[in-house]
Order: structure tokens, then sequence, then C-alpha cells
């Protein structure tokens, strides 16, 4: 019985490590073809976790260096009701306002993502919630941001 566990487990690890064979990082920084030198920004938490974000991926070794200006907004809006009038779901919509400072290439776009979940009777685990909510779309915001940035020239 312990030797047929055993075999398993190896055939296991064997499968795990050939299936992972192809994977590749698709935001990496050696995969882009720029650099963020610095960010203008108001001081605001939602703004803060942004530039962090960002940050993360620069890399010193591009010579196309972008300087830009962030403002990003979150808003909460009630999608549904009970019959007593109670929140039962909640639209989280988080914007990122981006624009370009180099003087040769100015450009400015606004991105934009949004989830909806639903209301708890526990305040305390709602707000936890919306945070970890606001971490994911922070994250696929920058994402559609080096998407953007990549793909000029």
């Amino acid at each position: 019985m312990r030797n047929k566990f055993f075999l398993f487990f190896l055939l296991f690890l064997l499968f795990l490590s050939l299936s992972n064979c192809g994977y590749k990082t698709i935001y990496s920084t050696k995969n882009l073809n720029f650099t963020i030198e610095s960010i203008e920004k108001s001081n605001t938490s939602l703004n803060n976790k942004f530039a962090k974000s960002i940050n993360a991926l620069n890399s010193k070794d591009n010579d196309k260096k972008i300087n830009i200006k962030i403002e990003s907004d979150k808003k909460i809006k009630i999608k549904s009701k009970d019959s007593k009038g109670n929140a039962l779901v909640f639209e989280l919509e988080i914007f990122l306002k981006f624009v370009t400072l180099n003087v040769d290439d100015e450009r400015e776009k606004l991105f934009s993502r949004k989830i909806t979940y639903n209301n708890s009777d526990d305040k305390f685990k709602i707000k936890q919630y919306e945070n970890e909510l606001e971490d994911i779309l922070i994250t696929k915001v920058v994402e559609d941001l080096i998407k953007y940035l990549s793909n000029i020239q």
C-alpha cells in the first residue's frame, strides 16, 4: 500500500513538472520596452497603490523613459435593493486618468474597471472584501496601462 502511494506521488510530481514547461511571465520588466521615470500624483491612498504597482514593474535597462501623471478615483454604487430598501448588490468601479508628461509625445487616457459583489451583514468583512476587490481592480487597470504603453511607439 505504501509503495503504491509513493509511486502515485512520484507520477503526480512528474505530471506537474511536465505540465508547466510552457510557463512564461507576460508582464515582467524584461518584456517592457519602456521605463517609467517619474510619477506625478496627489497623495491619496488609491493613487499611492497605483504608483506602487506601476513602480514595481520599472526596469532601468530601457532607453525609452516616460514621465506620467496619474489621478484615480473609486466609486461604490448600489445596484439592487431588497423590498425594505437595504442594499443587496454593490458595484465597485476604479478609474485611472493617465497623462504622459513627455514634451514630444503627450497622451491622455482614462482606464476603468468595475466589479459587482453582494452585501453582507458583517460590515468589517464587507470592508475587507472591498479592499481585496480594489487591489484586484488596481492590478487589472495597471495591466491595461502596461498594454497601452507597450503598444505606443
